[in-house]
């Protein structure tokens, strides 16, 4: 019994919707492990730069450098399995890490902070907005993260000047751990 032209079109419409909502959770999936391990890498930095603030550059340099290897190698194992138009996820995601953190820097080059609140609230915002707005196209649970870590942020440097970095080590960091764990629930 052949199907009619809109029984068709509605299967296919079926079709469409499933591959999405199989992209956005295949998303999910892929950025759960590097919220944890970003989580984690803010609990440290931003308590190692509260706690000893003459080693937070050093500090904050080596765990950068591990996030971005940790996630070149969390791409790498995500891409495993997947086709080859993916494979270079491991180096799409630590190429993205290296730029952000060249932006951050050049940033600080260019408009000088003041304050150490300063100095830590602007990475935060700018992973703030990038998740947002990644929210924005690939899923509404890396939108929710990216408002909580916004407000969590600007609550925190407006309230806490004087104990931002634990702020951020619980809240921002907190967030991303949670967030991770979230993503992996999807």
């Amino acid at each position: 019994m052949p199907i009619s032209t809109q029984e068709a079109a509605e299967a296919l419409t079926d079709i469409a919707l499933v591959q999405h909502r199989a992209s956005i959770l295949r998303g999910y999936e892929r950025g759960a492990p590097h919220f944890v391990l970003w989580g984690l890498i803010w609990m440290v930095g931003y308590s190692l730069t509260d706690i000893t603030p003459t080693m937070a550059g050093p500090g904050w340099l080596v765990l950068d450098v591990i996030g971005i290897a940790g996630s070149y190698f969390l791409g790498r194992a995500a891409a495993a399995n997947v086709p080859v138009a993916s494979k270079n996820y491991g180096r799409r995601f630590s190429a993205v890490g290296v730029t952000l953190f060249a932006f951050i820097l050049a940033t600080y080059f260019i408009m000088k902070p003041n304050s150490a609140p300063q100095f830590g609230a602007f990475p935060a915002l700018l992973m703030a907005a990038i998740y947002t707005l990644v929210g924005i196209w690939r899923g509404v649970r890396w939108a929710v993260s990216g408002v909580a870590l916004g407000v969590f942020t600007v609550a925190g440097f407006a309230l806490f000047k004087e104990h931002f970095m634990l702020w951020m080590a619980a809240a921002g960091g907190g967030a991303l751990l949670l967030t991770g764990l979230w993503l992996r629930r999807a």
